[in-house]
């Protein structure tokens, strides 16, 4: 598996905070732009949810009436690509974890907690059969912590999301705990 060190941005015109994620990578840069997404949307959860997920998950949540155009953002690449550095190895099953986690994160805030969990499940199975029958325990994992994390997130404020992802995701929690905005 190996990291990716940098980006290459689908839209050119990206924000400033898309800008300064660019120089770090990993959790620890999935982090740091939680908590600069959060302070530069005053701390609008919506807001929030939505920009992380179209930035590092490619999902556009204006499209999902075009069922053809969302489920094909889902499964493509998105604009920033952080690799793997910092996330537990067993949440790692290719080069971008960041990715399948804000995708599911972002189900668990829109949806109710059953629904997510069903939509995780029957993407899995899709990606199951779409793979060449190749289970990915490390998506569903992932997914799982995604949704729970969007759940929470719904019910206690967009401030616990990075801690959440500190406690959860990362291999080493010492490390990114200290992640700045």
């Amino acid at each position: 598996m190996s990291d990716v060190q940098s980006f290459e941005p689908v839209d050119k015109a990206m924000s400033p905070a898309m800008a300064s994620s660019a120089s770090l990578r990993g959790l620890k840069g999935l982090i740091s732009a939680t908590r600069r997404y959060i302070t530069e949307e005053e701390g609008q959860a919506g807001r929030v949810v939505r920009r992380l997920s179209e930035d590092f998950a490619y999902i556009h949540l204006q499209d999902v009436w075009n069922p053809y155009r969302f489920l094909r953002q889902m499964e493509g690449s998105p604009p920033i690509k952080l690799g793997t550095e910092g996330f537990r190895p067993e949440l790692v099953d290719d080069h971008n974890p960041a990715r399948h986690y804000m995708a599911f994160v972002a189900m668990g805030y829109w949806l109710p907690y059953l629904l997510a969990l069903a939509v995780l499940y029957l993407w899995e199975i899709a990606g199951y059969i779409r793979y060449g029958f190749q289970w990915s325990p490390a998506d569903m994992k992932n997914g799982l912590l995604g949704v729970r994390h969007g759940n929470a997130v719904r019910h206690a404020g967009i401030e616990v999301l990075p801690g959440l992802m500190v406690k959860d995701l990362a291999a080493d929690p010492g490390e990114v705990e200290g992640s700045t905005v």
